[in-house]
């Protein structure tokens, strides 16, 4: 398990791996609870490409042992997950050394939903165009889930929008098994607070998230229907109180969940 840990580069440091340079934006950085390795991921600049944006992972080994391996084969894997999940964003640049794995993505095109629409809650012709994207996006989730994995860590900083779609930026907790305590904020599901997770909690994640852009408010415990904070999308309420059920056997399937927001931005 990785904890928050002492920034290893500075806020408009550059990060190499092998001839090439990352000038790193936005990051953050963690560290093995062993202290065997660290872990970056940062948005940033491509030296070599005329400044093509990426979001890069790094990992260095402090100390080694099989913790650091472990995590290695982990990025390693979710390497993979990007180049093999339709709607993920394809790996551009990866390097592997002897001390060191990293790996960089394309960003996502259009931007950051929070960005572009502001805080919620929005209006409803934003809404609207939202659900359907979001609806999109739930495709690159079936993806993961095809292949036995699951995000684990939607939220709206993750979602980047275009004019006409949305993406997912990375395939999140999909290469690591569950841990207890992961995903903590505002859209966690009730089981991550154990170590379990899997599809379900994605339901459960993207619920939240559309509770929150819709109400302006996220779901807390026992949220109340949408249609009471919002009369005008009470056709919200079924799905959503079913998706964020706190047991994950009885949440609808992510299909279905998909299904009633693209029924429900159309009407």
């Amino acid at each position: 398990m990785l904890s928050t840990g002492v920034d290893m580069y500075p806020a408009r440091g550059e990060v190499r791996a092998g001839t090439e340079i990352f000038h790193l934006r936005s990051r953050e950085e963690c560290v093995a609870a062993d202290g065997g390795c660290r872990v970056l991921r940062a948005d940033a600049r491509q030296g070599s490409t005329r400044g093509r944006e990426v979001r890069l992972v790094r990992l260095d080994v402090l100390r080694g042992g099989a913790g650091a391996e472990r995590r290695r084969a982990e990025l390693k894997a979710e390497a993979r997950l990007h180049d093999a999940v339709p709607g993920l964003p394809r790996v551009v640049f990866r390097c592997e050394e002897p001390l060191s794995f990293t790996f960089a993505t394309r960003m996502p095109p259009g931007v950051m939903l929070t960005e572009l629409y502001g805080r919620p809650p929005w209006s409803g012709a934003v809404l609207r165009d939202v659900l359907r994207g979001i609806a999109l996006a739930g495709r690159t989730l079936q993806g993961l889930h095809e292949r036995g994995r699951a995000h684990r860590a939607l939220r709206p900083e993750v979602l980047f929008a275009s004019r006409d779609r949305m993406w997912l930026r990375d395939a999140g907790l999909a290469a690591t098994p569950p841990a207890a305590g992961e995903g903590a904020g505002a859209y966690r599901a009730p089981e991550q607070r154990r170590a379990t997770g899997g599809p379900a909690t994605d339901v459960y994640r993207l619920a939240a998230v559309v509770y929150h852009l819709v109400t302006g408010e996220a779901p807390g415990v026992d949220p109340l229907p949408v249609s009471r904070l919002r009369p005008e999308w009470a056709g919200l309420d079924e799905p959503l109180t079913a998706a964020l059920d706190p047991e994950p056997q009885r949440r609808p399937a992510l299909a279905v969940l998909i299904s009633d927001l693209t029924h429900t931005a159309e009407r």
